[in-house]
């Protein structure tokens, strides 16, 4: 896959279209190309200040880092929706965001789970500091922990979902997968 499928550019408006992913981690369902975000696109809501993930493609990831020693489906860095610092891992993000950010309450897109794929692209949460300990302490989520989706709107512990009206759909979370390296089916 080397290209971000069932994504449009917000500014230029392609769709499906390669290379670097930026997804603004303030606006709801915001995301750029690489040649836009270079040029400093911006709306009436959205500015060249908000924090952005740089997300790549399966076959762009496998290009960059494929030689090295990292879990296949984890992006190199993430930034920070609150200060814009970036690089962090998904534990040194927890730590940063517990130490630097644990009272701050701006409502802000989860970096981790808009980069995992199968995941979340435009979960939102009041709570970050909560949601990150709470869903990202162990690492990235794999698929099987997509099963459960909570229609009340809160998740373990009570950090609560923000739900948007987006101009897209969503993607729906992901059926239990079982993969088998003997060839057989598992038991």
């Amino acid at each position: 896959m080397n290209r971000h499928e069932g994504v449009s550019c917000d500014s230029c408006l392609k769709n499906n279209f390669r290379g670097r992913r930026y997804k603004c981690l303030i606006c709801i369902d915001y995301d750029l190309c690489a040649a836009c975000y270079e040029s400093g696109a911006t709306t009436n809501q959205h500015t060249t200040e908000h924090p952005m993930q740089c997300i790549l493609s399966r076959s762009d990831f496998d290009l960059y880092y494929g030689g090295e020693a990292l879990a296949l489906e984890q992006p190199q860095a993430y930034t920070c929706p609150f200060c814009n610092r970036m690089g962090f891992t998904d534990t040194t993000l927890i730590e940063h965001v517990t130490a630097e950010h644990a009272d701050t309450t701006l409502a802000v897109v989860c970096p981790v789970c808009a980069s995992i794929p199968g995941g979340e692209p435009n979960f939102v949460t009041d709570d970050f500091a909560g949601h990150l300990t709470l869903e990202h302490r162990t690492g990235p989520r794999d698929l099987i922990s997509f099963l459960h989706d909570e229609p009340s709107g809160i998740r373990h512990g009570g950090v609560r979902r923000i739900p948007h009206t987006g101009r897209g759909l969503g993607r729906g979370r992901r059926a239990n997968m079982q993969f088998s390296t003997g060839g057989g089916i598992p038991s």
